[in-house]
């Protein structure tokens, strides 16, 4: 079905570059984009979402924006005669990041847009671990860790107008990062338990950075 599904797009997208106008940016002109995977699991992704708005033809400002939550809850143990009821563990991430940047466009061709550029990234993320427990009586412990990153990258990328106001595109870049690690923090509600704070690290990360998918877009 998911294959089925890619095939429909590829073919849509063929139609419209067969008959379509072609037409590129101008100043004024807008986009949303996507990630797009045409043989994978998921054909779109929303790994983030990306807004370019061009002052010009060849100068664009540029933000990706990602929030993502996650939560999931396991039962250890089940209620019955022993009257201990269900012990959970529950689990939960929370994701936050944002990316603005300024792009730079050459005439490349009726359909080409290549483009250098660059952007700054600003993230958050956050992860607690609950999982109630019995000795003498119920308790529950907690566990909570975060971390705040900064990073800049260079980007050059391409965009492909293969139909009017729609373009498939690629992008590769370099890129450094700093990682700080808050302090893991643990508590617990059982009678006479203190709070364990943990302090971490933090880490850099300096290297070429890559989208692994097809960007695709549209202007509007």
């Amino acid at each position: 079905m998911i294959k089925t599904i890619a095939l429909l797009f590829i073919a849509v997208f063929a139609v419209g570059y067969t008959y379509a106008q072609q037409n590129k940016q101008v100043a004024g002109s807008k986009n949303l984009e996507v990630l797009f995977a045409p043989l994978g699991g998921s054909p779109i992704s929303l790994g983030g979402i990306k807004f370019r708005s061009f002052s010009s033809e060849t100068s664009a400002f540029r933000v990706s924006v990602f929030v993502g939550f996650d939560s999931s809850t396991d039962v250890s143990l089940g209620g019955g005669s022993d009257g201990l009821g269900e012990l959970n563990s529950t689990s939960s991430t929370f994701d936050f990041s944002v990316r603005p940047g300024l792009e730079k466009h050459f005439t490349g061709t009726d359909k080409l847009s290549p483009y250098i550029g660059g952007e700054v990234l600003v993230g958050f993320s956050s992860s607690t671990e609950k999982d109630e427990m019995y000795a003498t009586e119920a308790f529950e412990n907690e566990t909570k860790n975060g971390s705040l990153t900064f990073g800049l990258n260079a980007l050059a990328g391409v965009d492909y107008y293969f139909a009017q106001n729609i373009y498939l595109g690629a992008e590769f870049g370099f890129g450094f990062s700093f990682e700080s690690m808050m302090d893991q923090k643990e508590t617990s509600t059982a009678e006479g338990a203190e709070d364990i704070i943990t302090p971490k690290g933090s880490g850099i990360n300096l290297g070429p950075t890559a989208v692994g998918q097809i960007r695709l877009g549209w202007l509007f």
